[in-house]
């Protein structure tokens, strides 16, 4: 029963190990992102200076717009030829009959704005705006994922903790039978309850740390083999992870918290029940 009740302990903290690696990583994704996603308003090529001046004025005052950066025509094809390269020099002949806009780059405080700020642009009807791109339907979707990968992990481990607390109780109580004649022998000559209770208290905290140890360790040690089998075969998905000290300088903590509270709890409650022998 004591195996058991480590195996299950076990089991609670490897699955909230999992998941706060996951949900850990998306979250530091998530705030890259906002970093990096940007709102972009396409100037309309008849717009006039004085259009472009006010226009650069109400984007200033956006609620939640950090700061507004003017891109010219050959400021964005000079960025092209940056990002794409241009050896055969093709793209030197777009410097005298540039076709590319100009337009602002806006830099929000949370992506979550993104979609109402391009509502509230949009319901401008401003002449000097000819389009609006942002990437709020990526964000969302990222969004989405962290709070379902939060939720299925509050209910993944509050369950396993349960059952934890039960088959803690019940080996317990199985040390509480086999001692009973100990137990009412202690309490004739006078000893308190918590004097009886301490013992068991602290198998049962036993059991929790050694439960909680074990699988940290080994989410430790699968942490960095993972992320460098996904950096090292699956470039695409290399979107900057969170090291392994940074994650385990929270979980370790918190996984013995945990795994101290169940075990503790679980001796707790099943002693307090079987005391009266």
């Amino acid at each position: 029963m004591s195996v058991a009740s480590i195996v299950t302990v076990a089991a609670c903290i490897f699955m909230m190990s999992v998941s706060y690696c996951l949900a850990a990583n998306l979250s530091h994704m998530l705030g890259d992102l906002e970093s990096t996603l940007k709102i972009t308003v396409i100037v309309s090529d008849g717009a006039t200076d004085d259009q472009v001046s006010n226009l650069l004025q109400i984007l200033e005052n956006t609620p939640h717009v950090v700061d507004v950066t003017y891109v010219s025509a050959q400021d964005a094809l000079d960025s092209i030829k940056q990002d794409w390269g241009d050896p055969g020099g093709i793209l030197d002949g777009l410097d005298s009959d540039n076709p590319l806009p100009r337009s602002f780059v806006l830099n929000v405080d949370q992506i979550r704005y993104i979609s109402s700020i391009t509502s509230q642009l949009n319901a401008l009807h401003n002449p000097a705006i000819d389009k609006i791109n942002q990437g709020q339907d990526l964000a969302n979707g990222l969004i989405v994922i962290n709070n379902v990968i939060r939720v299925v992990s509050i209910i993944i481990v509050l369950g396993l903790a349960i059952i934890s607390i039960v088959i803690i109780t019940n080996t317990i109580r199985l040390a509480v039978n086999t001692r009973r004649i100990e137990i009412n022998i202690m309490k004739y000559v006078g000893a308190t309850d918590w004097f009886i209770r301490w013992p068991f208290i602290v198998e049962g905290v036993i059991i929790g740390i050694i439960g909680a140890l074990a699988p940290v360790a080994l989410c430790w040690f699968g942490y960095g083999r993972v992320v460098s089998l996904i950096e090292g075969r699956i470039p695409i998905l290399n979107l900057g992870y969170l090291s392994s000290l940074s994650i385990f300088a929270v979980l370790v903590p918190s996984a013995v918290v945990l795994g101290v509270a169940i075990g503790a709890f679980g001796s707790f409650t099943s002693i307090r029940r079987h005391l009266n022998v």
